[in-house]
């Protein structure tokens, strides 16, 4: 792969797919900043962008911006309250709208162009019981990638997102029944769920130079998730 970026900024990194990419760029040479939980809590008002300009003055600046950070609750929406749809759309919407601005401001204060990749869901497009929230959250999430992108391509940045289906990481934050696994196994033209390592390939393919006409778009990496389900047969079990 050509052009992997020398230096990122992964948030989310002490997830399992922010552990994949992190894996992958520096496998691929990369030099990686990675901040979790612990570093910075993304719900909070007030602190993304300064963390992002201090990350980037001790790092020396960025090439890329990898925001893999996000909750996943499951909640009917007839039983989502504020507390639930506020620390939502915090952490999965605003930290990502934050730091992306950032970045780009960072960027062209620097006279350097850039790429960023976003998380967002295959949720963001097809409802599923007890995501509605979430959904919402990552909806939301796609329209401000399109938006970065169009008002940071004159900067020379990038930005784009990648929309996984179900990623089995077996998070204790995001914990997630045995038995919805299984479902949504059956459920899948490929017969599984992703992998967390399934993911990252795409994450740093777009901030490669080899995607450098790729900017504003969502990209499903969900195993053929989004065109349909392998166990909604409704034809006869007959042949003619």
């Amino acid at each position: 792969m050509s052009g992997v970026p020398a230096r990122t900024l992964l948030l989310g990194a002490d997830g399992g797919i922010g552990r994949a990419v992190r894996d992958r760029l520096e496998a691929l040479g990369s030099s990686v900043t990675g901040a979790g939980r612990d570093d910075v809590d993304l719900a909070r008002s007030g602190v993304i962008a300064p963390f992002v300009r201090t990350a980037w003055t001790d790092a020396g600046g960025f090439d890329a911006l990898v925001h893999c950070a996000g909750l996943y609750p499951a909640h009917p929406a007839l039983d989502t309250g504020e507390d639930v749809f506020d620390r939502l759309i915090a952490v999965n919407t605003r930290s990502a709208l934050l730091a992306g601005a950032e970045f780009a401001r960072l960027c062209a204060a620097d006279s350097r162009g850039g790429a960023m990749v976003f998380v967002s869901s295959g949720a963001a497009r097809r409802a599923r019981p007890g995501t509605t929230a979430y959904a919402a959250s990552k909806a939301a999430l796609e329209a401000v990638v399109r938006g970065l992108a169009l008002e940071t391509a004159p900067l020379g940045v990038r930005c784009n997102a990648v929309a996984p289906g179900f990623v089995d990481v077996a998070s204790p934050l995001n914990p997630v029944p045995r038995e919805y696994v299984a479902a949504v196994s059956a459920a899948s033209p490929q017969g599984r769920v992703a992998r967390a390592v399934d993911i990252a390939p795409a994450i740093t393919w777009l901030l490669s130079d080899e995607a450098a006409w790729i900017t504003g778009q969502s990209i499903p990496v969900d195993g053929g998730d989004s065109i349909g389900s392998a166990t909604a047969n409704w034809l006869p079990h007959t042949t003619r």
